[in-house]
């Protein structure tokens, strides 16, 4: 290898072990070298950082490790051997889940795929409105749709249900769906408002001197634009309502319409007050928790790509 010298003695001598040099005018030849190993140096502000993650990483996986554990245990495993593993797999715990829990996923299924374009279609035309076009108390009526992100949910839970029981929608899915999408507008107003705001305005320029539509720019220009954050917006709207416990309980009280949040909390409760054992249970926590994963995994880079992209626009 022919270098400078001058380049060998200031950068080089930094990254190898030079064993020979022969130099020829101003310029070496290097003829053997073995790159130096690297030093890592970690600062206390490093190390204590290290601790607090594998802290939370601990805090966050032993749940998930206990739930599957105990979920393949019978009932004698599980009071006697705690949370070791034991051999062989006891699967019967999941095929008694699967039939408990198989009704209550579809219900589940319906009403968070319906709130999910719900809420994607009200906030997303709301969003379209406030950045395409100008009116009379626009900002007025803007800041008021704001202002009741800073109500806490838990305080309108009466009122809600107040209306919801005034027109005779408890015990019906839409007693649970539409009060769940009015709720979820305003952040999600806000998201998809600051996005569309960063759309190029030369597009919808020339949509209209094409004549389009505000409808045509509407689907044709901006929801193709602003898939990586609607997709990020759906998929938070889909787990905030498949995971929902408190406004589902407090409207549905048929067994036929509960949500698997719902049926998992009164079974879990049930169960063990006859068996002493939480081994159906996990179980079935378990079989709840794949259709999540699989979502999350079809849709992870589109959520990833959607923070991004948001992040960027704020």
């Amino acid at each position: 290898m022919c270098l400078r010298s001058s380049y060998v003695r200031n950068y080089f001598h930094s990254y190898v072990n030079i064993k020979q040099i022969k130099d020829f005018g101003g310029y070496v030849m290097i003829t053997g070298y073995s790159q130096k190993p690297k030093k890592f140096k970690l600062s206390v502000s490093q190390i204590i950082l290290n601790v607090v993650i594998c802290v939370l990483l601990f805090l966050s996986l032993y749940p998930i490790y206990m739930m599957l554990i105990k979920s393949v245990k019978t009932i004698d495993q599980e009071i006697h051997t705690g949370f070791k593993l034991t051999f062989p797999f006891y699967f019967e715990n999941y095929s008694l889940a699967w039939q408990l829990v198989h009704s209550y996923i579809l219900n589940t299924f319906v009403i968070a795929i319906v709130t999910t374009v719900g809420i994607l279609f009200v906030c997303s035309a709301m969003a379209y409105g406030f950045t395409r076009y100008e009116f009379w108390g626009k900002d007025a009526l803007f800041m008021m749709v704001l202002a009741i992100m800073m109500i806490p949910s838990i305080l309108t839970i009466i009122p809600q249900y107040s209306m919801v029981k005034e027109f005779n929608m408890v015990n019906t899915r839409e007693g649970v769906i539409l009060p769940t999408i009015a709720g979820a507008v305003p952040m999600g107003m806000l998201l998809l408002r600051t996005f569309f705001n960063g759309l190029p305005q030369g597009l919808f320029e020339a949509a209209d001197l094409d004549g389009a539509s505000a409808i045509e720019k509407y689907f044709l220009i901006t929801l193709p634009l602003s898939l990586p954050i609607m997709a990020t917006l759906g998929l938070t709207s889909f787990l905030n309502s498949w995971n929902d416990l408190i406004w589902p309980q407090l409207i549905l009280r048929k067994d036929e319409l509960q949500t698997i949040s719902v049926a998992m909390n009164s079974f879990t409760t049930n169960y063990y007050k006859t068996t002493h054992s939480y081994a159906v249970p996990l179980a079935g926590y378990v079989i709840v928790s794949l259709p999540l994963i699989l979502v999350f995994s079809f849709t992870s880079k589109q959520f990833m790509a959607g923070l991004t992209s948001g992040a960027f626009k704020m």
